[in-house]
């Protein structure tokens, strides 16, 4: 498994004349949705720093329009919002795609570092994206957008604010340019927060990356660098 989308179907329409992107929620996604938050929990226990996942019954609320404006007001901007219901959720379509693809094609690193910043808007609020996946940044014009939004939370715990930095890097790991890309985040997340990466972020990144990574040697290359002056 490769970056799939366990909760959504995820389609490119035209309705109304313009282009959307149409997120159809599958039969198993609350099945899949209550594994990722057991994974999320195991970790944090494993880690010796038990943290409650996202609640269950904000996952939907999350992706509508009042966690949209919250974002937007702390600088953070999303997609907009076309529609949504139970079962779908419809964005505007944004060009250029995601970031992990647009840091794939060789674009430049520094993409990464605006990741980094958004990230540390979010911590500096007290809140934790939780799933901070590279593919959740959407690159439009030379800036970032962040979609997914499910599973947002208020939580500004030490192993919350370190989920969303090892689960940016893990998403990333296996590109040749890692690098360069973890020296960017790491860049524009401390300019922006005003500190380091919380420390438990390269234990996360390193078992997350077992099962992020479509290719395990790059992976392992980029795993064994030393970035211990990044945490403190």
């Amino acid at each position: 498994m490769y970056f799939v989308n366990w909760q959504r179907d995820v389609s490119v329409q035209e309705r109304a004349g313009i282009k959307v992107v149409v997120k159809h929620s599958k039969p198993s996604r609350g099945f899949h949705e209550y594994i990722l938050l057991c994974t999320y929990v195991l970790i944090s226990l494993l880690l010796g720093h038990p943290s409650a996942p996202p609640r269950a019954g904000d996952i939907i609320r999350n992706e509508g329009a009042q966690m949209r404006d919250t974002l937007a007001r702390l600088g953070v901007p999303t997609p907009a919002l076309i529609s949504m219901s139970q079962d779908e959720l419809v964005e505007e379509y944004v060009e250029e795609g995601d970031l992990y693809r647009a840091l794939a094609s060789g674009s430049a690193a520094l993409l990464a570092n605006k990741a980094g910043r958004l990230t540390a808007i979010l911590h500096n609020a007290g809140l934790a994206f939780a799933d901070n996946k590279a593919q959740n940044f959407l690159v439009r014009d030379g800036s970032l957008l962040r979609t997914d939004l499910a599973f947002i939370q208020e939580n500004k715990s030490t192993f919350a604010r370190s989920m969303d930095v090892g689960s940016f890097l893990a998403s990333v790991m296996d590109l040749p340019g890692y690098p360069a890309i973890e020296r960017e985040f790491y860049n524009g997340y401390r300019e922006q927060a005003g500190r380091r990466f919380p420390y438990l972020s390269l234990v996360i990144r390193n078992l997350l990356s077992l099962g992020f990574s479509s290719d395990g040697k790059t992976a392992l290359r980029n795993m064994m660098l030393n970035s211990s002056r990044l945490v403190g």
